[in-house]
């Protein structure tokens, strides 16, 4: 009696969903990637690592809040603030958000250039820009929040292509995107300077525009970074003749100046 209950309720349960047209829907699986138990133990061996060469190097020093840089840039992980600011004495204040924009920043650098006096505020845009790709292709199937962020770059690309349609191959396209990301930069340096402009006036504050190119589009090496843009300056001889660049030596002002 036992083993016929059973049976009846295998069949049951497998033409219900048939004669109730409900329809079976697959359990969802486990996104392939790295476990979330390997990520956590990477950020815990990190700073056990950084932790061992503070003991080992400057034991008892104290950590300083006042950064020497703030580093505006896109959250694309391929970007690092090794990139930009490697084992230095004195902090990177990193601020980051799609397309390295001003605007959805404001608090955070507002407080880090108005009342920590970080000397130097560097805004790097990026090669091979998702951001960017997503603000010419179109974003409305993004959610709220993501067009939001997106619908800022406006101002700074409503003069430029919004679609790759009218480049003629991936070498135009590629070209189209680089000025994009070249001009996006600008415009945030330039806002940066209206909203800053009495510090950069007083000489306590210095804003630097720069493109690192992960896609090797200046073709100097994937991931290096190029200045083009100085307290809004864009001509690179001028550029290097600035006092601020006066100890940059020969090899370094190569990478100053942009591809177009």
């Amino acid at each position: 009696m036992a083993g016929n209950r059973i049976i009846i309720m295998l069949i049951i349960g497998l033409i219900w969903p048939a004669a109730t047209g409900l329809a079976m829907e697959p359990v969802p699986k486990i996104r392939a990637g790295i476990p979330p138990y390997s990520v956590l133990g990477r950020i815990m061996a990190a700073n056990q690592q950084v932790m061992a060469g503070v003991a080992e190097n400057a034991p008892g020093q104290k950590i300083s809040e006042s950064p020497q840089l703030v580093w505006l840039a896109d959250p694309d992980p391929r970007l690092n603030s090794i990139q930009v600011w490697a084992d230095q004495a004195g902090g990177v204040y990193t601020v980051r958000n799609l397309a390295n924009q001003l605007e959805p920043a404001a608090g955070a650098i507002d407080y880090a250039v108005r009342h920590l006096y970080a000397p130097v505020l560097l805004i790097t845009g990026n090669t091979d820009s998702t951001a960017i790709q997503l603000f010419a292709e179109g974003y409305d199937h993004l959610g709220e929040a993501i067009r939001r962020e997106l619908s800022r770059l406006h101002p700074a690309l409503s003069r430029l292509p919004r679609s790759g349609r009218e480049a003629n191959g991936e070498e135009e396209l590629a070209a189209a995107r680089l000025r994009a990301v070249e001009a996006n930069v600008d415009y945030q340096v330039a806002r940066a300077l209206e909203r800053y402009g009495d510090r950069v006036q007083s000489g306590r504050l210095v804003v630097v525009g720069a493109v690192i190119d992960l896609a090797n589009q200046y073709q100097a090496g994937p991931g290096r970074l190029h200045l083009i843009n100085l307290n809004g300056e864009t001509e690179a001889e001028k550029i290097k003749a600035s006092p601020h660049l006066i100890r940059l030596n020969r090899e370094m002002r190569d990478y100053v100046g942009r591809k177009f």
